[in-house]
């Protein structure tokens, strides 16, 4: 499964935005089921988008009710100028999503 989060931060907001940005990432990557997680900074903006991929539904459901990505979202209330958008994706098969997530075009933002 693919978890696309689309975000816009408030501008005064961005640094403060990264550190509990990266604070979710180490803690969603070390969650069972997940097998990568990435950010992409956009450069005309302060808009950030976050690729997760999970083994499943059931192991992205897993993590929705960790404490870490529940305090992630109540942090989100300051930092975004409007609410996160939420994509998700499911892919048939471990070997066909690892065949996308060679060609998501993103990279780490720090």
């Amino acid at each position: 499964m693919i978890v696309q989060h689309q975000m816009s931060v408030i501008e005064e907001k961005v640094e403060e935005f990264c550190l509990a940005l990266k604070q979710y990432m180490e803690s969603a990557s070390a969650q069972g089921g997940c097998l990568h997680v990435s950010i992409q900074k956009l450069p005309s903006n302060f808009h950030f988008i976050v690729y997760e991929f999970w083994e499943n539904s059931n192991a992205w459901n897993s993590h929705l009710q960790m404490n870490y990505g529940k305090e992630f979202q109540r942090s989100n209330v300051d930092f975004l100028e409007t609410p996160e958008l939420i994509t998700t994706m499911l892919v048939p098969g471990k070997y066909q999503l690892f065949t996308l997530f060679f060609f998501v075009p993103c990279k780490r933002f720090y």
